[in-house]
């Protein structure tokens, strides 16, 4: 007779114990939930990054309306970014996006929406300009580049072409594909 008994309250036991098990399962599951949304942790209002390198020279400078940074994905979103790359020269590059994202490693700065990319002359005029639609900036290096359509706005010129790279240090421009130019003539003063 106490057999029956003993197998009835372990059967009890075990069900209770499962009950809270599955309980305690599901509170982790649901927290979990939580902790892996893309939500911002922190967000900046007019943000400003200056970079320098070992001798304390300027070598960029970032700036953005809003900033929001993510924490299950370690990526940074940018309202409105601007950078400056500075290689020596009076006049450093300038760029300016719609939006931007920097991934977690920091390596890597993707501008994207209509990217417009010049430099000054001494007079204060953009003496080229460069819009494309997408850029991958590399500031540790001062370079960038794009595969997507380019347009190229010079004094003189107009071209057009399907990616290219740019040395910022070097201020030098490598075309990739589907190069075409056109020379407009400019009326004499």
């Amino acid at each position: 007779m106490r057999q029956p008994w003993i197998i009835a309250a372990l059967m009890a036991t075990l069900g209770v114990a499962t009950y809270f098990l599955w309980r305690q399962l599901d509170e982790d599951s649901s927290k979990g939930l939580i902790q892996h949304r893309h939500e911002p942790d922190y967000y900046l209002v007019e943000m400003v990054r200056r970079t320098m390198d070992r001798t304390g020279t300027l070598q960029n400078v970032l700036t953005a309306e809003q900033v929001f940074h993510y924490p299950d994905d370690d990526t940074t979103e940018l309202a409105k970014p601007r950078m400056e790359i500075y290689n020596g020269d009076a006049n450093p590059w300038q760029m300016v996006a719609e939006r931007g994202v920097i991934k977690a490693d920091n390596e890597v700065i993707f501008l994207h929406g209509r990217v417009e990319i010049w430099r000054l002359d001494d007079a204060g005029n953009r003496e080229f300009e460069i819009l494309t639609s997408e850029l991958r900036v590399f500031p540790k290096v001062q370079y960038g580049e794009t595969e997507n359509a380019a347009t190229i706005k010079g004094p003189a010129t107009v071209t057009k072409t399907r990616g290219f790279r740019a040395n910022f240090e070097h201020n030098r421009l490598e075309l990739l594909e589907q190069v075409r130019a056109r020379y407009e003539k400019r009326p004499r003063p």
